[in-house]
């Protein structure tokens, strides 16, 4: 069985990391898979990754992390949501695009600053 994990939102054991000398192991399997002209890495998937931390993953609280908000099967009750730690926008309906849902839309909105220059130029919705 293979498995992995939101690859986008990761909590580290800085010990752990230094202990299992992740870097290192990072580093060879990518530079393997830029040396086979990223045979090993195709767009939008992380082999490298996945190899690297093989056994080192363990899994945390669900309502911790709560993640999909850019999808429109996301679980968003209100009760659940303002409990997690972390809100997560995965999926393609971004709450700062135009094709972000409203009901996620609020929890994005809480915490842009508006009068950013960034933030106005590019144009992100608030």
């Amino acid at each position: 069985m293979v498995c992995a994990w939101l690859y986008g939102m990761n909590v580290f054991d800085l010990e752990a990391w230094r202990k299992n000398n992740i870097t290192t192991i990072y580093h060879e399997w990518l530079k393997q898979s830029v040396d086979s002209g990223l045979d090993l890495m195709q767009p939008g998937v992380l082999p490298p990754a996945l190899l690297a931390f093989e056994g080192q993953v363990q899994p945390i609280d669900p309502s911790w992390h709560v993640a999909g908000l850019g999808y429109r099967t996301a679980d968003t009750r209100k009760e659940i949501v303002e409990a997690a730690a972390v809100i997560h926008f995965s999926g393609p309906a971004k709450p700062w695009l135009e094709i972000g849902f409203p009901e996620v839309r609020r929890l994005w909105n809480r915490h842009v600053n508006i009068s950013n220059i960034f933030i106005r130029k590019c144009r992100i919705m608030g």
